[in-house]
């Protein structure tokens, strides 16, 4: 990764942190913070635009299936990849543990990355609730492992983010 690309990846999440605590600060309640797990330095092109809108979708339709009100939400297309916000009026906890049945369950759900913050800006996170970590988009050995001994290539995992997007396609 070349190192103007990784500056503007370290100051799209510093961004990201920015515009989480504006909108906490202006509605309150529970944010969700949600991007994806794009591997590599191509973080926005048409299919991670479709998954990140299908997402966002995914994401809507069981808050509203929960009856949980959405307070405001938006996507933000960036060329560090994209970003949707949502806020609730509900528990944090609780969104939390609807948005982690969401990433085990959807399809596309390993590439989703989907946070979920208090009123205060505090993240709540899957060890929080004693919940299992994320899987590696690969094998089913946690993903923070499988990056810090880096277990797959560049290519093994950009492969398998096409293979899993064509097997969605196609279903």
């Amino acid at each position: 990764m070349d190192e103007r690309f990784f500056m503007e990846i370290l100051q799209a999440r510093e961004d990201r942190r920015f515009k989480q605590a504006d909108l906490l600060k202006d509605h309150g309640g529970s944010l969700i913070s949600f991007t994806l797990n794009t591997p590599g330095t191509v973080k926005d092109n048409e299919m991670y635009r479709e998954i990140h809108r299908l997402g966002m979708e995914a994401i809507i339709n069981l808050l509203l299936e929960h009856s949980i009100e959405i307070v405001h939400q938006e996507a933000i297309d960036k060329v560090t990849g994209s970003e949707g916000y949502i806020l609730v009026d509900f528990n944090p906890i609780e969104v939390k543990k609807l948005l982690v049945e969401l990433e085990e369950g959807h399809f596309l759900g390993r590439l989703f990355d989907i946070d979920v913050f208090d009123r205060n800006h505090r993240q709540i996170s899957r060890t929080s609730l004693n919940l299992s970590p994320r899987k590696c988009l690969i094998c089913n050995k946690p993903a923070k492992i499988c990056i810090r001994e880096r277990n797959h290539t560049y290519e093994e995992l950009i492969s398998n983010v096409e293979s899993l997007w064509s097997d969605y396609k196609t279903d």
